[in-house]
């Protein structure tokens, strides 16, 4: 008798924490761990790096099952982040569409896991990732881009709604103010989204984020000592230089890291016919 009572108790619980944790405390530490991790990579060479990724996530992987609230929605917000860090680390002009397409089955992916959960059993940061991972996707292809900016800006949207001033969605949808064209963006919508952004950031990876962004964004409106000021703030939380000296390089030349980053990724390229997909 006691064991037909105890497991619908514990079916209950489990349903309650479902619904109201959304993911485990250990994969908020994981993701926080990896967000300043990531930056502090950023003055490493790549083979460093990558191990550094490669080791990160196999140990999260490894305790995950025993912890997670949600396995497949962590799992996947997980899988996000390295991914993508994996993916910066390794695009080269020559397998860019070889990677290209294993971004779109990370996408799908990602697709599966939103359509078993409603909109409240999706936590912020499965939403964030979701829209980064769809960006990295789409930036290849400017048909792409079209096809899915406004579903990664209704992402960071609904990341917002769990929380106003999470660094990463407001940093994110800043940046999607910024590169579109009025009147779709708006600089005065992406300021305010930046200093939501800053009034929201944590960690040390968090507020180097929202910092470099805020001042290369400033750095474009010709604000340039409010730049140099948030540049400085991102020197100060001491996770390396190597970006931070490049970023200033650029502003003495005449350019912003944003627009550096614009011209390197081929974003304002047509993708040629033979890397070309179905939404392109």
């Amino acid at each position: 008798m006691k064991k037909r009572f105890i497991y619908p108790v514990i079916f209950c619980l489990t349903a309650l924490v479902f619904a109201e944790g959304e993911i485990s405390d250990f994969c908020r530490e994981k993701i926080d761990e990896f967000v300043t991790l990531r930056v502090e990579l950023k003055s490493s060479d790549d083979i460093t790096a990558l191990d550094a990724i490669k080791k990160t996530e196999a140990e999260a992987m490894a305790a995950l099952p025993l912890v997670a609230v949600d396995f497949e929605q962590e799992k996947q917000i997980l899988s996000n982040l390295y991914f993508m860090e994996t993916y910066a680390r390794t695009l080269t002009r020559e397998n860019r569409a070889e990677l290209r397409r294993t971004m779109k089955k990370q996408m799908n992916d990602c697709f599966g896991v939103m359509e078993k959960r409603s909109e409240e059993q999706l936590d912020k940061w499965f939403y964030v990732s979701m829209a980064d991972v769809t960006s990295y996707y789409m930036t290849r292809s400017i048909a792409a881009t079209f096809y899915w900016g406004f579903k990664v800006k209704d992402w960071h949207k609904k990341a917002l709604k769990k929380d106003e001033f999470m660094a990463s969605a407001n940093a994110c949808l800043a940046n999607w103010n910024f590169y579109a064209p009025a009147p779709i963006g708006s600089n005065k919508k992406a300021r305010k989204l930046y200093e939501n952004g800053i009034k929201g950031a944590r960690t040390p990876g968090e507020k180097y984020m929202v910092y470099t962004y805020f001042s290369q964004f400033l750095y474009e409106l010709d604000e340039k000592d409010e730049a140099e000021k948030y540049l400085e703030l991102a020197y100060g939380l001491n996770l390396g230089t190597k970006e931070l000296d490049f970023m200033k390089k650029c502003n003495e030349e005449g350019i912003s890291f944003l627009q550096y980053m614009r011209n390197s990724s081929g974003i304002d390229e047509e993708l040629p016919e033979s890397e070309k997909e179905a939404e392109d």
